[in-house]
C-alpha cells in the first residue's frame, strides 16, 4: 500500500495552521481580556458592533467585486467574502507590509486559471481606493490633532509614509495612462537595480525582465478598461471604500457609548484614524502593540481617563483585529474546499478574462 504524499498546499496550511496556534497561544492573555472586558459593556450595543464588522466585511466583499466587474473578472461575492477574510489571516500569519495579502487572491487566480496580471492590478487599485480613502479621514484626525496642540512627530512620519505609498502606487498608475514609456524606463530600472542589489547577496533577482514587461503590458490594459467605464463606472468602488473607513468609525463610537463613552466627533475620528494609521505603518504585524499604544495615548491626551481608554482600545482591538483573525483561520480551510465558480459567468453575463500568466506575481 503506498502512502499518500503530502501536497505543497497541505504544507503550507499545516505552517499557517502553527502560525495560528502560535499567535493565539502567545496572545493569549489579550484574547482572555478582550473577553472579559466586553462582558463588561452593554450588551446590545456590542451586539451590534458585530452587526457592523458582518456589514464591513461584506462591504470589502463588495469592493473587490465592483473591482473585478470592472477588469472583467470573476467576481460572486460567495467566493470572494472568505477570499478576503483569508487576507486578513495571512497578513498577520506572514506578515509582509500588507502585500502578503495580495497572494491568496494571486493563488486563486492560478486555480481558477484566471489572468493573474490583472488580479495583482485589481488588488493595486483596491490597495490605491484603501489609502486614498482613508487619507481622507487621517486628514480630519490629524487637523483635529493640530487644532488641540497635539500633533506628534511619530504621527506625522507614519502620515507621510502612507501618504508617500499612495503616491507612488498612483503615479504607476498615472505613467501607465500618460507616459508609458516613461513608467517602462523606471520599472527597468528598478529591475536592475534589484538584480544588482541580490548580486552582491549571491541570489536569483525577484523581478525577471519578461515579468516587468509583461505587468506593464496589463497596466495599460487595465488603464484602458477604467478609461472604458469612465469616472462612473468607478464610483461604486470608491463608494465602498468609503464606506469601509465609515463602517469602521462607526464601530469605535458604538463601543464607546458601550462602555459609557460620550466622544465628540473630532476626537473620535482622531483615535481612529491614528490607530488605524499604525495598523498599516508598523513593523509587527497588524500594529500588534503599536496600535493599543497609539490608541490609548491619544484617547489621554484628548481627555480620556485613562482605565476607560484602555478598555475602549481593547475591545476595539477584539472585536476588529482579533475576530477577523480568528474568521480568516476558518476561511482558509473554506476557501479551499468551496467549489470553484463557472468560468462562464463572471457574475454579470459576461465572459471574464482568462488569461493564465504563471510567471507574474509573487
Amino acid at each position: 500500500m503506498k502512502r499518500k504524499r503530502l501536497t505543497v498546499q497541505q504544507v503550507i496550511y499545516a505552517l499557517l495552521a502553527a502560525a495560528f496556534a502560535y499567535a493565539v497561544f502567545s496572545y493569549r492573555d489579550q484574547l482572555t481580556d478582550t473577553a472579559a472586558v466586553l462582558q463588561g459593556g452593554i450588551w446590545y450595543l456590542v451586539l451590534i458592533t458585530l452587526f457592523v464588522l458582518a456589514a464591513a466585511i461584506y462591504n470589502q466583499a463588495s469592493l473587490y467585486a465592483s473591482l473585478y466587474q470592472i477588469f472583467e473578472l470573476p467576481q460572486q461575492r460567495k467566493h470572494l467574502l472568505p477570499l478576503y477574510l483569508v487576507t486578513r489571516f495571512v497578513m498577520v500569519a506572514a506578515p509582509s507590509g500588507g502585500l502578503s495579502g495580495w497572494v491568496p487572491f494571486i493563488q486563486d487566480a492560478r486555480k481558477r486559471d484566471v489572468g493573474v496580471g490583472t488580479v495583482l492590478i485589481a488588488n493595486l487599485v483596491y490597495m490605491i481606493l484603501w489609502y486614498s480613502a482613508f487619507a481622507l479621514f487621517l486628514f480630519v484626525g490629524l487637523l483635529h490633532l493640530f487644532l488641540a496642540h497635539d500633533l506628534q512627530w511619530f504621527e506625522i512620519s507614519a502620515a507621510i509614509i502612507l501618504l508617500a505609498v499612495d503616491a507612488v502606487m498612483i503615479s504607476i498608475l498615472f505613467m501607465s495612462a500618460f507616459a508609458p514609456r516613461l513608467l517602462r524606463v523606471t520599472l527597468d530600472w528598478v529591475r536592475r537595480t534589484l538584480e544588482k542589489t541580490w548580486g552582491w547577496l549571491n541570489r536569483p533577482a525577484p523581478l525577471k525582465a519578461h515579468q516587468v514587461d509583461r505587468f506593464i503590458d496589463d497596466l495599460e490594459d487595465a488603464v484602458a478598461q477604467m478609461r472604458r467605464v469612465g469616472w462612473r463606472g468607478m464610483l461604486r468602488p470608491i463608494g465602498h471604500a468609503l464606506l469601509n473607513e465609515t463602517l469602521n468609525l462607526t464601530m469605535l463610537y458604538i463601543l464607546a457609548r458601550s462602555f459609557g463613552l460620550h466622544l465628540l466627533f473630532g476626537v473620535l475620528v482622531a483615535a481612529y484614524s491614528v490607530s488605524i494609521l499604525f495598523y498599516i505603518i508598523s513593523p509587527t504585524p497588524g500594529g500588534i502593540g503599536f496600535v493599543e499604544g497609539a490608541l490609548v495615548l491619544i484617547l489621554t491626551s484628548l481627555g480620556v481617563a485613562r482605565a476607560r481608554a484602555t478598555v475602549l482600545t481593547i475591545a476595539y482591538r477584539g472585536i476588529t483585529f482579533w475576530l477577523p483573525f480568528i474568521l480568516g483561520f476558518v476561511a482558509l480551510r473554506w476557501a479551499s474546499r468551496t467549489p470553484l465558480p463557472d468560468p462562464e459567468d463572471n457574475g454579470s453575463g459576461g465572459r471574464a478574462n482568462f488569461q493564465p500568466m504563471d510567471d507574474v506575481g509573487p
